[in-house]
């Protein structure tokens, strides 16, 4: 490999672009050390490149991109293309504080408060996406030939993310045409965060590089299955101890979690299905996880537990419980603290355990779900917006929530002057 001439330092932002600076590596110890100047209304901006014109910030004020030296990956060099280092950033105040609108300073917090609580979360993301362009005929679903076809860009994608010190688990052929997903290894929710930003820009770096296109997007045609992400995971006490699962069901502290959750899952969604298209995605029997229940292995709940082999004590050490309603316009970092903020707030009012589903809750009449305390989640994003606007201040403060306000609302008016969404989503994300 080429060694890199230039360094770009990043910060995946509320609309889940990952935006920052480049500068050439002679002076990256010098940005290392002490950031770089940002505009706070950058993290506002629209996939579409569209300013919300109720943003908090408008033309004043200055943030600094932080980077985390840690957090590192090296692109290859492309023909005419030099090699670059990328570096993972914080956004912070001026003098280095904590600055409300990053998603990722965010996520720190709400772990540090669970951690406070008593517990850490491990994270396990999947994620499922296109890649247009590898072949003119579409393999079966989950097939030898779709997964050979995009074998030349895995071992490329798993070469990089080498450089980053991470993998993934599984790059394989999915349901639709040029349907495929991704596994990634179980970490701490933070690295997990940051080694998904990773493997959606390595992706998308690879299939430019081949004249390929590859996109996140929920739902790119609505004629074709949707592109989901699915969120395992599992809570350690203090000792390091798995605590999720004990003889195949979920432990009283995680079925506390999970209930914090389906109590406010709309407001979650707001951070988890974050686009209109996010909705055109979400719908019963679609293995989406469109309504707000627990079930053991069952795809069709918004939370699905997976208890996995249990050891000889009964307890289940790989359990995690599989948030599924979350796609690729969700800020990965956002998406988790949400879903830290709704479960912390279970576990501290003992939430009882949810009542586990083990059908599909649609095959059910309204009033057996309505008996069972089973609901659809939202179907659009000015409800989940509603419904996230009394917890906002709560979770994330006033000025973050001015700010994320403004971008969904300026992504509704982006949806709507556009004759197809999914498809201009697409090309960004």
């Amino acid at each position: 490999m080429s060694s890199p001439r230039f360094a770009f330092i990043g910060n995946l932002e509320l609309s889940a672009i990952f935006r920052g600076r480049s500068v050439p590596v002679e002076l990256l110890d010098r940005v290392l050390k002490s950031g770089m100047p940002w505009v706070p209304t950058n993290v506002c901006l629209s996939a579409s490149n569209t300013i919300p014109p109720d943003n908090p910030f408008g033309p004043m004020g200055e943030t600094r991109l932080i980077a985390d030296p840690k957090r590192k990956i090296v692109l290859p060099a492309r023909e005419s293309r030099p090699a670059m280092e990328v570096y993972l950033a914080d956004i912070t105040e001026p003098d280095g504080s904590f600055w409300e609108a990053c998603a990722r300073s965010q996520l720190k917090r709400a772990l540090a408060d669970l951690e406070d609580a008593g517990y850490k979360l491990k994270v396990g993301f999947e994620h499922e996406l296109y890649i247009h362009g590898l072949t003119e005929i579409s393999a079966p679903a989950y097939s030898l030939p779709g997964s050979r076809a995009v074998s030349e860009l895995a071992a490329e994608v798993f070469e990089t993310l080498a450089t980053a010190g991470t993998r993934l688990d599984q790059f394989m052929s999915e349901f639709g045409h040029h349907q495929f997903e991704i596994s990634s290894p179980v970490r701490g929710a933070l690295r997990a965060a940051d080694e998904a930003v990773f493997a959606r820009e390595t992706i998308r770096d690879a299939a430019l590089a081949r004249g390929l296109r590859a996109t996140f997007a929920p739902k790119p045609d609505l004629t074709e299955a949707g592109s989901g992400v699915h969120v395992h995971m599992s809570l350690w006490d203090r000792d390091g101890t798995p605590v999720t699962g004990h003889n195949g069901q979920p432990t009283a502290v995680a079925g506390s979690f999970a209930a914090g959750i389906l109590r406010q899952i709309d407001a979650v969604m707001a951070y988890t299905a974050p686009t209109p298209n996010s909705y055109d995605r979400i719908a019963p029997s679609s293995w989406v996880g469109a309504f707000n229940c627990v079930g053991i292995k069952n795809r069709e709940a918004a939370i699905r537990f997976v208890p996995r082999q249990p050891d000889k004590d009964g307890s289940n050490p790989g359990a995690s419980m599989e948030y599924r309603v979350t796609d690729g316009s969700a800020n990965p970092y956002l998406t988790l603290a949400a879903l830290v903020r709704a479960g912390l707030a279970g576990i501290r009012d003992e939430l009882p355990v949810p009542v586990s589903v083990d059908q599909d809750p649609a095959t059910l009449s309204e009033e057996e779900r309505s008996a069972r305390g089973i609901r659809r989640v939202a179907a659009s994003l000015p409800e989940v917006l509603a419904a996230a606007e009394p917890f906002a201040a709560e979770w994330f403060g006033e000025t973050f929530w001015r700010a994320y306000g403004s971008v969904r609302r300026n992504e509704i008016n982006d949806a709507a002057k556009s004759s197809n969404y999914g498809a201009q989503l697409a090309r960004v994300l």
